[in-house]
């Protein structure tokens, strides 16, 4: 077996495989392999002049502690049926660490089907969404504050800024531009989806992305600048009772409509996991945080898969990071663990209640605390 990355020959049957796994529609798969696919970012594993698996390393910038990072969103993981149980995961997820390291990227994200699969392999749940499931009648008394109109490309920096006023307080975020949103209305489009967007005194301060499933309207995504274009928001929704019983809609997890439902009782209110992370590279990661307090720490990182983070660090006050060969840490943690923190998707306490840090003496506690801190995630891109 080798593990490569992929030609253009190859693209029929990495298509067959994806089909077989996924079972997506050709519209969506017409999209996907016409305006996200790329050979350079595709690890294959070919066995006896076969494509037997494959998965994408589809590239994206997220925004985790105020650095942008380029980072690769695991995807299209896919094995053929006969080629199962033959351990070619391991080796296609090993050769990507191992690219991912050498490419100088310091943090990959995943959405695992299984978080089994990823969990040995260093990623970790960093990222969850909320989902409410609302009867349409329950919206009826919001009033709207303006109009809807379907957006087209000609409202994409519209959008981007009333994302980026979304997400300003948000962490590990995609930041999206021009090019990211008009991939995007062909990804919703392939999806036979809908973009609106809510115009208050010819200001653009909200939008809705959303799919009609059955006798439920599903909202994918929602952004908005204000409690009005909230409001508004809602009573469009309200305003398909016609065509659907109740809406679904996922949100940030700390989105404000569960503070202005008259009858929350009434709902269906659920946190949802959402998608992994990872962290890369341990040693930029942390000199990228910019410590400032008086700190001097020996962390141990226990990473299986990338050598250059299985190693002793020390953390100190002037933002250096030093390996170190003694074994005499003062604190040890697995890369799992370190990618939560890292993440800010858990804080130093639950890592601690969690049995997940090994350490000398307990003032340990307050100077990780002064490196990490939990913070609000949201991620909310599918392929």
């Amino acid at each position: 077996m080798k593990v490569r990355f992929a030609y253009n020959d190859d693209l029929q049957e990495i298509k067959n495989m994806w089909e077989y796994c996924f079972g997506d529609t050709e519209m969506f798969m017409n999209y996907y392999f016409d305006d996200k696919y790329k050979c350079k970012n595709t690890l294959v594993v070919e066995y006896k002049n076969k494509i037997i698996s494959s998965l994408q390393l589809n590239q994206y910038k997220i925004k985790i502690n105020n650095n942008i990072y380029d980072t690769s969103y695991v995807v299209g993981v896919s094995t053929l049926p006969e080629a199962r149980g033959m351990g070619v995961m391991k080796d296609l997820m090993n050769a990507s660490l191992e690219y991912l390291y050498d490419k100088g990227q310091v943090v990959s994200v995943l959405m695992p089907i299984d978080y089994r699969l990823y969990r040995k392999f260093g990623y970790e749940h960093c990222y969850d969404q909320i989902n409410y499931e609302i009867d349409m009648e329950l919206l009826k008394d919001f009033k709207s504050n303006g109009i809807f109109k379907k957006a087209s490309n000609e409202d994409i920096n519209s959008i981007i800024d009333i994302y980026d006023c979304f997400l300003k307080n948000k962490n590990g975020y995609v930041k999206r531009d021009k090019k990211y949103y008009e991939i995007l209305f062909k990804e919703i489009e392939s999806e036979s989806g809908y973009i609106y967007m809510h115009e208050n005194e010819e200001k653009i301060d909200g939008y809705i992305i959303y799919f009609k499933m059955d006798d439920t309207m599903f909202i994918r995504e929602i952004a908005y600048k204000n409690i009005d274009s909230l409001k508004s928001i809602l009573k469009f929704i309200y305003n398909h009772n016609t065509q659907f019983k109740k809406a679904s809609i996922n949100s940030v997890i700390d989105d404000k409509i569960k503070l202005i439902i008259p009858t929350l009782k009434k709902i269906n209110m659920n946190i949802k996991p959402f998608m992994m992370g990872r962290v890369i590279n341990v040693q930029k990661f942390i000199n990228d945080l910019n410590i400032k307090e008086d700190i001097n720490l020996k962390l141990k990182v226990k990473d299986e898969f990338i050598d250059q983070n299985n190693k002793i660090f020390l953390i100190n006050n002037k933002d250096v990071i030093e390996c170190l060969s003694t074994d005499e840490e003062d604190v040890s943690i697995d890369i799992n663990t370190f990618s939560q923190l890292a993440f800010s998707y858990i804080d130093v306490d639950e890592a601690v209640f969690l049995g997940n840090i090994d350490m000398r003496n307990t003032s340990c506690i307050n100077i990780l605390k002064k490196i990490f801190n939990k913070k609000t995630n949201y991620i909310n891109e599918y392929v």
